[in-house]
């Protein structure tokens, strides 16, 4: 998916205007977000993890139970 790969390379190019655009995939594509929340953490970029954070916060009681449980195990 465009958007997906897209995600990816404003994480790894720590592209901050882009960070928008990870937040609604987040929100739109929970089920393939799993992994770009292993992605804003594994980087240790404090603007990055608080994203992460502040995402699955507004995203989890939404979530699948499975995925928010595999989240909340990367993000805390």
């Amino acid at each position: 998916m465009v958007r997906h790969r897209w995600c990816e390379l404003v994480i790894k190019h720590k592209y901050e205007p882009g960070y928008r655009d990870i937040e609604r995939f987040l929100r739109e594509d929970q089920a393939m977000g799993v992994y770009l929340y292993g992605e804003l953490m594994v980087n240790e970029d404090a603007k990055q993890q608080e994203l992460a954070r502040k995402c699955f916060a507004a995203a989890q009681e939404h979530m699948d139970p499975s995925s928010a449980k595999v989240v909340a195990e990367m993000l805390f």
